[in-house]
């Protein structure tokens, strides 16, 4: 049984050296090797390595003004992502530990910053000035930063945003307006890093901290150094989860999909509001609740006692509550703590303030206790998490290689102690397996490409099948969907004389396309996930299943029954080895799911279909007025016409959008997955098969030797028995394996 959780990497590196001691002995024993222990040495090489890049992912989560940055600081003891009141952290921050400080910024392409420029202009009224620059716009060129501007000026002018409704193209064209010249120096045609150490390193504040600068940028990690860090952990200082911005909603949500743990930090000054119940809900939708825990992030001068901050946590629970949430909260002042952790570093007036909490005695005291809680609960989570990702794999290769060279030692003891009538016996049941295998091998040959392409198909139906029926109802869902969203027309009636119908119409469709793809992310994207995931459990399956089917093991205890058990070591909860390692096959290839599914459209035809309703309307409503004196004129109606035609020609789309999705998913994902696991399978089984035809001649070569050489030969076998039993004691005391 398991005995220690928390395996220090000194000891498996001891193992894993111990184990390649082994091997090496084993190869010193003539006919005793085979092909496959090279892979093992390497296995074993590689572990140590393995262990120290792989880390664990904690994401760093809440709404603007929850103190994510400050509880990112606190925890590290540094002032590493800038913090303060508003929206402070402008694009995702992942932090490591590293030899010195380092922050890198990955910057986009210039393609990439176009096109997202791009896109937000298309759907833009046009009046002749945009001809020629819409198609080809390059912020670089001087007359398209002269468009983009006007275009924002024309937004920011007849639509002025309000601190509640910030409309995200309009942040976009502002972030690449203002951000131009500062970052036009830095971005490439390709993506390009641009790195700041040692005394500089502060200086990524000013990307990750700028809004506008951070739009140019597509990702940033610091690399840390000190003792403070975990070598094998990741923390991620997310974004503002309330952001208007369907974009940067999405990125948040991809990085939480990685992460092993989330830490969620809820503002004591609000408590839980609508917006983190949004958000939480959209984090329920993709199943990502097992490991979250909540920080009530305590504002010490906001809370006049203990009691009064207890109503808030109160109120925390009781929210969760209602989410079918149960998770554990800590209630604790990060910045008090950052600030106890820097206190020889703070400025007089943050000392002052430090000792002014100081004297809320019962409140720190809670405090304290808390973040001792937290911290101990953090240690023990990721002790388990590091173990279950990092060290329990490594300790079950381990263990199945030792179990291999154990039975191969079996064997040969149990040959060399053989009498001549026994060896005679067992070299006949040896050819007959032979034989067998070989006649496998060429099955096997003949049959994997056909088995293959009936996967092939498998799959295919099968996502036809999802697609074509719609089994999962995802697009009749989005089509009730399109049909029963509101667009908000009074919001929009005061401005139509002041603003033209087609500035009118685009800010509706903005709206329309806003809500369509945050519907997309809540609702869509999580039906799509667990379409796909079925068919990679069904992959690996069907590649199992044929790898078990193609399996003669000659170690096999009935296999060679003939000869004597010297040996009683056996390894159980071990599991066979995978067919097909489907989640290591996506990192090497780099495959992603397509991205967009259904997007809302605004283009040119639909734009004069809705225009001509619109203004067909409106036309016979002056009419309707001059005729009937007494009925009164309004925009409204011929307005909600243009916001129905809006989504009745979206409606259309669905389809065509559904099923290039459909064969995008089949051709750039599915097809060269099972490609690439095939190749893997292949590789298995020829490994496999190697280790047949190279066992029948280590079999016969050691019949051929004289009594004395058999005598040397199982004396350096049951050396390399005690080294098995020294090495399978060891990872049993830190496995949760039995060895008996």
């Amino acid at each position: 049984m398991m005995t220690n959780k928390t395996l220090p990497l000194d000891s498996l590196e001891k193992i894993v050296d111990d184990t390649l001691t082994l091997l090496q002995r084993v190869e010193e024993v003539p006919q005793m090797s085979d092909p496959s222990f090279g892979a093992y040495k390497t296995i074993c090489r590689r572990i140590p390595g393995q262990i120290r890049t792989g880390r664990l992912n904690i994401a760093v989560v809440g709404v603007i003004k929850s103190g994510k940055s400050t509880f990112v600081n606190a925890l590290i003891g540094k002032e590493l992502v800038k913090r303060g009141a508003g929206v402070i952290t402008s694009i995702t921050t992942r932090i490591r530990k590293g030899k010195k400080n380092q922050a890198h910024l990955y910057f986009k392409s210039w393609d990439t910053i176009n096109s997202q420029i791009q896109k937000a202009l298309l759907s833009f009224p046009e009046d002749g000035s945009g001809t020629g620059i819409i198609d080809t716009f390059d912020i670089r060129r001087k007359k398209d930063r002269e468009y983009l501007n006007k275009v924002y000026q024309t937004l920011i002018t007849d639509f002025p945003v309000t601190n509640d409704k910030i409309r995200p193209e309009t942040l976009l064209m502002r972030y690449a307006l203002q951000g131009f010249d500062v970052c036009k120096h830095l971005v490439q045609a390709d993506e390009t890093t641009l790195c700041f150490e040692s005394k500089e390193f502060d200086k990524h504040k000013t990307y990750t901290s700028d809004p506008n600068n951070a739009f140019y940028i597509k990702d940033v990690c610091l690399d840390v150094f000190g003792k403070a860090m975990d070598p094998n952990i990741e923390i991620a200082d997310c974004q503002g989860a309330d952001s208007t911005d369907p974009d940067q909603l999405a990125k948040i949500l991809t990085y939480l999909e990685s992460a092993n743990l989330i830490v969620y930090c809820i503002s004591s000054r609000t408590g839980l509001r609508q917006s983190d119940i949004t958000f939480l809900n959209r984090i329920k939708n993709l199943g990502l609740l097992e490991n979250i825990l909540f920080i009530n992030n305590c504002d010490l001068t906001e809370h006049e006692d203990l009691d009064d901050l207890l109503k808030i946590e109160t109120s925390i629970y009781d929210h969760l509550g209602f989410l079918n949430i149960h998770p554990r909260v800590f209630s604790f002042s990060s910045l008090y703590n950052l600030f106890l952790k820097r206190e020889s570093k703070l400025s007089q007036k943050e000392t002052g303030q430090l000792r002014l909490w100081q004297k809320e005695t019962e409140i720190v005291a809670y405090c304290d206790a808390k973040t001792m809680e937290f911290n101990a609960f953090f240690k023990q989570g990721m002790d388990k998490y590091r173990y279950d990702l990092l060290i329990s794999n490594h300790l079950k290769r381990l263990g199945i290689i030792i179990a291999r060279v154990d039975r191969q030692a079996n064997i040969f003891l149990d040959l060399l102690s053989s009498d001549t009538l026994k060896e005679k016996k067992a070299l006949e049941t040896l050819e007959n397996l032979h034989q067998t295998a070989a006649r496998l091998e060429s099955i096997v040959a003949n049959s994997t490409d056909g088995a293959v392409r009936g996967l092939k198909d498998e799959i295919t139906a099968n996502i036809k099948k999802a697609f074509v029926q719609d089994q999962a109802s995802i697009l009749k869902d989005v089509r009730n969907y399109i049909q029963t969203v509101s667009i908000d027309i009074e919001a929009y009636r005061k401005d139509t004389k002041e603003s033209g119908f087609n500035q009118i119409l685009y800010l509706m469709f903005q709206e329309f396309k806003r809500k369509l793809d945050v519907y997309v992310i809540e609702a869509v994207t999580p039906k799509l996930k667990k379409i796909v995931l079925e068919q990679e459990e069904r992959i690996s399956a069907y590649f199992q299943s044929l790898f078990d089917s193609y399996q003669i093991d000659l170690l096999k205890a009935d296999h060679y029954s003939e000869f004597e058990s010297v040996s009683k070591l056996t390894l159980k909860n071990i599991p066979l080895v995978d067919a097909v390692d489907i989640d290591t096959i996506k990192k090497i290839l780099g495959l992603q799911l397509p991205t967009a599914i259904f997007e809302a459209k605004y283009t040119p035809r639909i734009r004069a279909n809705v225009f001509t309703d619109f203004g067909l309307h409106t036309v016979s409503q002056i009419v309707s007025s001059f005729v009937h004196k007494k009925s009164g004129f309004s925009f409204s109606p011929g307005l909600k016409r243009a916001a129905v035609k809006i989504k009745k020609e979206n409606q259309k789309l669905l389809k065509n959008q559904f099923e290039h999705y459909h064969t995008s998913l089949r051709s750039t994902y599915f097809l060269p997955l099972i490609e690439a696991a095939t190749r893997d399978f292949k590789e298995k089984i020829n490994e496999r098969f190697s280790r047949y035809h190279s066992f029948k001649q280590e079999i016969e070569h050691l019949f051929s030797l004289t009594h004395a050489e058999k005598k040397d030969q199982k004396e350096r076998v049951l050396f390399l028995k005690q080294l098995i039993q020294s090495i399978a004691r060891d990872i049993a005391a830190h496995a949760e394996i039995s060895w008996e």
